[in-house]
């Protein structure tokens, strides 16, 4: 199946109910999966909300031919659990994609297109669970090589550093 026009826009509320339900079914596998306390598909839409208000939170809503497929964020100026963020650099928190168009490579494309929104940008990090081939896949389709660095956050679930670096400070 071909992939449509791709776009990403800043994330607004009326986004919201239907970011949160492609939210929940795009985790749902990895929740049965792993099981994981912390797994986006527990959360609803208070979860989208409070990425809309935070000055360190840069939310896009991810459409494909005008019709809303999934979101993505990234974060600045923060402290996070593998790796401490300084000035010009950006760490993408979360990309998800309906259940349906998962495997297009919409989700790099996205994370591509994003990018472009951080001229000021130096160096972007991710991380994802690192038995997940389809994530790695991505990330380093978008640029991304593995830094080294893995933590586990949950029993059996231990994440992965991936940076980009996009030009030297």
């Amino acid at each position: 199946e071909l992939v449509g026009v791709l776009t990403v826009r800043k994330m607004e509320w009326a986004d919201v109910d239907i970011l949160a339900q492609i939210q929940k079914d795009a985790f749902a596998p990895l929740y049965q999966r792993f099981h994981d306390p912390s797994n986006p598909h527990l959360r609803g839409r208070e979860d989208i909300e409070r990425r809309l208000d935070n000055p360190c939170i840069h939310p896009f809503t991810i459409e494909e031919d005008g019709c809303i497929v999934g979101g993505i964020w990234y974060i600045r100026n923060r402290k996070l659990l593998l790796c401490e963020l300084k000035p010009h650099e950006y760490y993408l928190g979360r990309v998800f994609i309906r259940p349906d168009r998962q495997g297009k490579g919409l989700a790099k494309q996205a994370i591509l297109l994003c990018e472009q929104q951080f001229p000021d940008a130096v160096k972007y990090y991710v991380d994802f669970p690192d038995v997940l081939e389809k994530n790695r896949r991505c990330y380093a389709g978008a640029g991304y090589r593995p830094t080294g660095i893995k933590q586990e956050t949950d029993p059996g679930v231990i994440l992965e550093l991936y940076e980009k670096i996009v030009k030297q400070p």
